[in-house]
């Protein structure tokens, strides 16, 4: 058995849907005596039994079903990693709020270090945690909250990521995104794009030289706390950005996603990948709609481009 067998698995399943229609009922939950509910981390465990390296006892005796107490397993046996190798598992958090959302079976980089295949279950390109559907997913890493080595594969290489939370120049993912949201939330120009440039270094600095703290660039749980504690005081938020009503490149959370979903269904070329982070890509296909409505093609969606779309914003 190997990693490959992992991969093949999950890629027979290609296409599998729940049955009936919305139930969450499916063969994977089956398997797992726990059918009717929300089936990623299930169809997860399945595959990995299935290509002969069962997960072992995570939340069950047949491996993990939540995604979050999955990934607190994860960390505490030193199983993260930031050099994913095929059929390792991701951890994704949709909204860099640290919350885990939904997993998947790692495929390969696309664009290096940006974007990715990954095999998932219960999934669909309008609804990416409970779609219904087995499907093969373009994913950015500012959604990745982890990637996972499972520790399943003999004779394997591993690069377990450094204990602690430790965010520095190279560092991507959902915890780098909600980095940037608290300095973007705090004022400071930045973009929230997942990946912790030479940019996003240079913001770190500047904060921690106003607080009188050591200049690293560097980001530990304890600086994230110091961050948070700004933000209490109410001037600090942004409500123009927090309820949607104005996004522009940069900008990341729900909001974004039913932005790229209407550009979509009104024929962005190429698709734009639902991943609820405002890139390049995301700012072309709204200029070139924007265009299209012969409305001022600034890359900012504002009330009128909100109504010519077709998404009420609240």
């Amino acid at each position: 058995m190997s990693r490959q067998t992992v991969l093949d698995v999950a890629e027979a399943e290609s296409g599998t849907c729940e049955n009936p229609p919305n139930s969450n009922k499916t063969k994977y939950g089956t398997w797992y005596g726990l059918n009717g509910v929300p089936w990623c981390a299930i169809f997860v465990s399945w595959v990995f039994d299935k290509a002969g390296h069962p997960l072992g006892h995570i939340d069950t005796a047949r491996g993990f079903q939540y995604c979050p107490s999955a990934f607190n397993y994860w960390k505490v046996h030193n199983c993260l990693t930031e050099a994913p190798q095929p059929a390792d598992i991701v951890i994704f958090d949709w909204n860099g709020d640290g919350i885990c959302d939904h997993t998947g079976i790692f495929v390969k980089w696309i664009d290096s270090g940006k974007t990715f295949q990954c095999w998932e279950g219960n999934t669909a390109l309008n609804n990416d945690s409970n779609g219904g559907s087995v499907m093969l997913r373009t994913r950015h890493a500012a959604n990745v909250k982890a990637f996972v080595n499972p520790g399943v594969f003999s004779n394997d290489l591993f690069q377990p990521r450094a204990p602690g939370m430790v965010l520095k120049r190279g560092s991507k993912g959902a915890d780098v995104v909600r980095l940037q949201k608290l300095l973007y939330d705090l004022d400071y120009t930045i973009t929230v794009d997942g990946d912790f440039g030479y940019k996003t270094e240079r913001t770190v600095k500047e904060f921690q030289s106003k607080k009188g703290l050591a200049i690293t660039g560097t980001v530990t749980a304890i600086l994230i706390g110091v961050l948070e504690a700004e933000l209490v005081r109410p001037k600090t938020v942004n409500k123009r950005i927090i309820n949607g009503a104005f996004l522009r490149k940069g900008d990341c959370g729900p909001a974004v996603v039913a932005l790229q979903r209407a550009l979509n269904k009104h024929g962005a070329h190429p698709m734009l990948s639902e991943d609820g982070v405002f890139d390049t890509e995301t700012n072309q296909a709204l200029k070139n709609f924007q265009k299209k409505s012969k409305i001022l093609a600034d890359g900012i969606a504002g009330p009128q481009t909100w109504g010519a779309i077709g998404v009420k914003v609240v």
